[in-house]
């Protein structure tokens, strides 16, 4: 088993696609010999609205690294699939000004400016070969 599959099964990210209906082998397959998510801490939120996980990286490398954030609303039927920025990119869809605080996002993502692009594709951004 490699790095980032042994990884996302610890974190419950495993556990968290089987219960908003995401098929984990399929989005995270391709990682066979590499964790191309290393640099990143992950994060699974199981709350009474929302079931999300995500990728983020230590606050000393959010200049350079993406978060991204899976989620579906309990009521709904359609995924999200969010990558954020501190950058600004070439193209986003809106800007997110992090809150002091919530009870769904992790706490490296807060009090800080992000660019998020909303990607119709499920799959990871450093999985797309």
């Amino acid at each position: 088993m490699n790095n980032l599959i042994s990884t996302l099964e610890k974190k419950g990210v495993k556990s968290a696609c089987n219960k908003i209906g995401l098929d984990f082998q399929k989005l995270f397959a391709n990682d066979l010999n590499y964790n191309s998510y290393k640099e990143h801490i992950w994060y699974v939120n199981n709350h009474s609205k929302v079931i999300v996980f995500s990728a983020v990286p230590p606050e000393n490398k959010q200049d350079r690294l993406f978060w991204e954030e899976w989620y579906r609303m309990r009521e709904e039927k359609e995924y999200h699939h969010h990558v954020l920025t501190r950058w600004r990119p070439k193209y986003y869809d809106e800007i997110y000004n992090a809150p002091e605080h919530d009870d769904i996002h992790p706490e490296p993502i807060f009090r800080k400016k992000w660019y998020v692009v909303d990607d119709p594709d499920m799959s990871p951004w450093l999985l797309r070969y």
